[in-house]
């Protein structure tokens, strides 16, 4: 079966929460044409070698910002960003009739789709947040989905069914998509569950576009002697990028993936951003921590309040954090324990392709 996958660039969360689906059709054997550009066009050459043939997509302009006004930006940004799904699409249909492609995965790229052909969306935004001052347009941002209702086959969540998920009114109580069409199929994480000693006290991982990084990066700092224990601070920065020394606390540049699983299994608690690709790695491993959303990204800062009302994960603003004090508050909440893992997800979402196209290979 020949597969054309389609990746989002506006960070590598989307990449990494696709490669268990990726490695599961590369392992059985199917053709497997990546989609992509920018940093998870890098990464995913180094992952799948000459396993998979690459080709660079058209890129939807960036939202970030430096003053953290990505919600705005994102919606004035709006027209430019639909002229790009539709050469993105004009591109992917020439690409499907001249690769003869059988099935067309999009991991947030809304050009990614043949009408003639099965299309899968994995997303878990159906709904967007918008910035307060148009709060009143939450639903009406469903609409934009919603258009492209007949593009794809099904939209394919990352979350489970039941009470909300870890999502909330992202992806739930729909208003205007058919229940139908949407299939939760479960949390989509790339790390491993790996039988070490859980031996550090708090792991600190900074994430995300600059400034923001480095800002936020700062208030740990200031902050992280407060911290008794084994303390490590993984900076997402390049490997060669200068070294930053702090007393007792183990300061890595950068943590490839085999790195990074170890890490996180022997965490005990997790300070990092509340982007969802974060918030299902934890789930993923059972781990507890503290959130603490990028200013301005609206998604973050709604699913930080949404975990929080839920008593999973506690969330502070990055204005007002106290780490010595927010920390002990964090460890009183609950985590969320996942009715199944990664792998059942990729299972369910394998089904659901067998389903589709009967089988065929």
């Amino acid at each position: 079966m020949k597969v054309l996958y389609g990746l989002c660039t506006w960070g590598l969360g989307h990449m990494t929460r696709s490669l268990p689906i990726m490695r599961r059709l590369v392992d059985e054997g199917h053709k497997l044409f990546i989609y992509t550009s920018d940093r998870p066009l890098i990464a995913l050459k180094k992952e799948f070698g000459d396993k998979c043939e690459y080709i660079e997509s058209v890129e939807y302009p960036s939202p970030y910002t430096k003053n953290g006004t990505f919600g705005l930006r994102i919606t004035l940004m709006m027209p430019a960003i639909i002229n790009a799904i539709m050469k993105e699409h004009r591109e992917v249909l020439k690409l499907s009739r001249d690769l003869d492609i059988d099935i067309l995965i999009s991991d947030s790229e809304y050009g990614v789709f043949d009408k003639s052909k099965p299309s899968f969306f994995i997303f878990h935004q159906l709904r967007y947040v918008p910035p307060n001052f148009l709060f009143v347009l939450k639903n009406q941002t469903e609409r934009f989905n919603y258009y492209f209702r007949n593009s794809f086959t099904k939209f394919i969540v990352p979350d489970f069914p039941f009470n909300g998920g870890l999502t909330g009114n992202l992806s739930h109580n729909l208003s205007y998509i058919d229940p139908e069409q949407v299939k939760y199929i479960g949390i989509l994480s790339d790390y491993q569950r790996m039988n070490l000693p859980q031996d550090i006290d708090y792991l600190i991982s900074l994430s995300g576009r600059e400034p923001s990084r480095s800002v936020f990066e700062k208030k740990i700092v200031d902050q992280i002697g407060v911290l008794k224990g084994n303390v490590v601070l993984v900076r997402g920065m390049p490997e060669n990028a200068e070294r930053l020394k702090i007393p007792n606390v183990e300061v890595i540049n950068y943590a490839g993936k085999g790195l990074r699983d170890e890490l996180m299994n022997r965490a005990k608690f997790v300070i990092a951003r509340s982007g969802y690709s974060t918030i299902m790695d934890m789930v993923e491993l059972g781990k507890r921590g503290l959130l603490v959303p990028t200013p301005g990204q609206t998604e973050q800062e709604y699913l930080s309040e949404y975990l929080a009302e839920k008593l999973y994960f506690y969330s502070v603003d990055e204005e007002e954090i106290d780490l010595e004090k927010d920390i002990e508050i964090a460890k009183s909440y609950n985590g969320y324990r996942p009715p199944w893992r990664t792998e059942q997800s990729v299972e369910k979402f394998m089904d659901l392709i067998s389903t589709t196209i009967g089988g065929k290979k």
